[in-house]
């Protein structure tokens, strides 16, 4: 086994050539692309500077630059550049204008001066530098192009009244492979597909019939979205394989030529690209780690859950932060030894455009060193620990999220270790008097009274208190309430906390808070607290008594994100809690399988759609499978169809009403529920068919 290092001399001695040949004019600079080559022999990188300018870089594997590339070449366009390494030539695709393509040779020793140009009269749609260095262009019919020299080029035509998505191409000698989303003219619901094509193009007269001339290898209906699409395609034994996934999400889209199928992954996708070894893939767990490593082709094929332990030479690039990674900053060559994976920031050039760049203290160059143990099985995530992180520095956390993501059970565990721990949910009537103190009526010879109640708030700030201050007897509630009024009444200052002492307030955000709590709010803030910094004490109103919070006493509330109109949370006391999202973890479920139908696949499915159609916080939490988890072995078949039936299909029926079709277009094998809305009853074995069907082969 082996996993990636940072190839530091290499990133060492590229800063130092670009310091040389930069910072020695006093200009500044950033990396604003970055590519390598098939085979890992060089690394293009696109320099922007101070002034818009852009200059292109050569490198070899150590860092050292190439012949004739040490002080760059000059990209006169300050619009949108792509950049693509071939084996022999470096294009770039500059959208200036009407469009220009620069083709480099890599070993000319002169680029400035022997290289070729080809201009358009109009801007092409799409430009790209085949493994067999053609230039595919796509465009208008009425695109004309011209070329100073000799370049194999393919022109694709664009299809008035549908559209093209171009994600991958694969070519041989005599034919390309394009991995492709495509809409017909007058088609709603756009196909993802590999189509081959002859090289050199068969002869056409318009782009329906080109477009018709394409053999369709592999078709998948629909086509996930395109919006940060990350897609590539590859010949094994002859046959293509095609992959597409877009950034963030959770599933890979497989297409061969026999089959297509959705692939769920054990987090959010940044990078795929296949190699030598295998699928390369990058993926993050949220608020989690950032994972690299090969699946083989075979497990692509043949599993519909792709987990940790599939991903070969495995290996850590440090925490998870999804707006710091972007696969435009990451490549990999074909031979999977060289990788470029670096982490991305924005800023506005002095033209006032915008623009990202790899930030320059980050590693971003990556050689697969061989043997040694394998990388990240040392690091992981610990949820509950950085919690408790959160509550001792805060006193007070809010989690929320979507229903059924474990909020009040994790609370729980938090409060595992506790002294002592008390729950209560709010609502729109739980008040003041029930929280803090109020009036209660109580019979007395004959009489009806109303005396002074305590609330579960300040009960439990009592027994902290107590605790605090006389340890060691054990006592009715009034000697204690006794004893904590003494000493808050004293004015001491000398409070030590003893033990820790939970509240869970379930449903926070259904109550009336401001009401709730009234002045106690200002004792949230844990400098406010007993023995702290600005300790303050306050009088209660009903009773007259002094009262105020331990430092010891945590407030947990948990959330539902889709009952944020029920009651928003005020400033004040969103200042006086830390906030922590809780999401699905579909991860939980990939080790459960019924009928053939893997828990985890089911849960991203249903899942991506919410999403795309309601929101993030619409989505399902894996806490909805809890019965099925439970069940005994020969039970959990029914235990997923009662879930299915009695808390999954009602609450779509509640996303969806009246709008059938959202489901329809991006899930066509979703038959539980019928155009009326009505959820349709099937026996196990249909049950069974169903899923598969929604999951698999399509």
């Amino acid at each position: 086994m082996g996993r990636f290092e940072p190839a530091e001399s290499a990133i060492k001695n590229i800063a130092e050539n670009l310091r040389d040949e930069y910072e020695g004019n006093n200009v500044d600079y950033v990396i604003e692309d970055m590519k390598v080559s098939e085979n890992g022999e060089y690394i293009l990188m696109l320099i922007r500077d101070d002034y818009d300018s852009r200059f292109l870089h050569l490198f070899d594997r150590m860092g050292n630059p190439l012949k004739g590339w040490k002080s760059g070449v000059g990209i006169p366009c300050q619009e949108d550049v792509v950049v693509f390494p071939g084996l022999e030539n470096v294009a770039v695709f500059m959208k200036c204008w009407t469009g220009e393509i620069a083709v480099y040779p890599v070993d000319s020793g002169n680029p400035k001066e022997n290289f070729l140009r080809i201009t358009f009269s109009k801007l092409p749609i799409y430009v790209s530098l085949t493994n067999m260095e053609r230039l595919v262009i796509f465009g208008d019919m009425s695109l004309d192009f011209s070329s100073q020299g000799e370049i194999n080029t393919v022109f694709i035509p664009k299809l008035q009244g549908g559209y093209s998505f171009f994600h991958a191409i694969r070519d041989t000698e005599d034919e390309i492979y394009i991995l492709h989303t495509f809409k017909e003219p007058g088609r709603k619901t756009p196909v993802l597909r590999i189509g081959k094509i002859p090289y050199p193009a068969y002869p056409y007269y318009s782009p329906l019939e080109f477009w018709d001339g394409v053999e369709i290898v592999s078709a998948h209906s629909p086509a996930p979205p395109t919006k940060g699409a990350i897609g590539d395609v590859i010949l094994k034994d002859g046959d293509p394989i095609g992959v597409l996934g877009t950034k963030l999400g959770r599933e890979l889209y497989i297409l061969t030529k026999k089959s297509t199928k959705a692939v769920s992954l054990p987090g959010e996708l940044v990078f795929a690209r296949f190699t030598d070894k295998g699928l390369f893939i990058i993926l993050g767990q949220f608020r989690g780690y950032l994972y690299g490593g090969f699946v083989t082709c075979d497990d692509i094929l043949q599993k519909s859950v792709i987990k940790l332990e599939d991903l070969r030479e495995r290996t850590v690039f440090g925490r998870y932060n999804p707006e710091a990674v972007d696969p435009k900053f990451s490549s990999i060559s074909r031979n999977g030894t060289v990788l470029l994976f670096g982490k991305s920031s924005g800023r506005i050039s002095a033209s006032g455009r915008f623009y990202y760049y790899v930030r320059p203290e980050s590693n971003y160059i990556y050689s697969l060193l061989s043997g040694g143990r394998q990388g990240g099985e040392e690091e992981s995530y610990d949820q509950k620990a950085a919690l408790r992180n959160i509550l001792e520095r805060f006193g007070g956390l809010i989690l929320y999220g979507p229903p059924g993501t474990g909020k009040t059970k994790l609370a729980l565990e938090l409060a595992k270790q506790a002294d002592r721990v008390e729950i209560v949910t709010f609502h729109q009537s739980y008040s003041y008097e029930d929280f803090i103190e109020g009036f209660r009526p109580v019979e007395k010879g004959g009489k009806l009274l109303y005396t002074v109640e305590d609330g579960i708030l300040k009960k439990l700030a009592i027994e902290a208190i107590f605790r605090g201050i006389d340890n060691g007897e054990k006592t009715d509630y009034e000697t204690k309430k006794k004893k904590v009024l003494e000493y808050l009444s004293s004015g001491k200052r000398d409070f030590r906390p003893r033990g820790k002492f939970y509240l869970i307030i379930d449903e926070i955000n259904r109550g009336n808070i401001s009401r709730i709590l009234g002045e106690v709010i200002t004792l949230l803030d844990l400098d406010k607290r007993l023995g702290m910094e600005y300790e303050t004490r306050i009088t209660l109103p009903y009773s007259r008594e002094p009262f105020a919070l331990p430092p010891n006493l945590y407030i947990i509330g948990t959330m539902n994100s889709t009952d944020r109109s029920i009651a928003f949370l005020d400033i004040a006391l969103r200042r006086r809690f830390a906030f922590v999202e809780i999401l699905p973890r579909a991860e939980e479920l990939e080790d459960v399988e019924i009928g053939g139908v893997n828990l985890q696949h089911l849960l991203s499915l249903l899942n991506r759609v919410i999403e795309e159609e309601r929101g993030k916080d619409y989505t399902i939490g894996q806490g909805y499978f809890r019965e099925v988890l439970k069940a005994p072995e020969e039970e959990k078949l029914k235990a997923l169809k009662d879930v299915f039936y009695y808390k999954i299909l009602p609450l779509l029926q509640e996303y969806f009403y009246d709008d059938w079709d959202a489901m329809r277009r991006s899930l066509p094998g979703f038959v539980f529920i019928d155009e009326k809305g009505r959820i349709i009853e099937m026996d196990d074995d249909e049950f069974v068919d169903a899923l598969q069907k929604l999951v698999s082969e399509k």
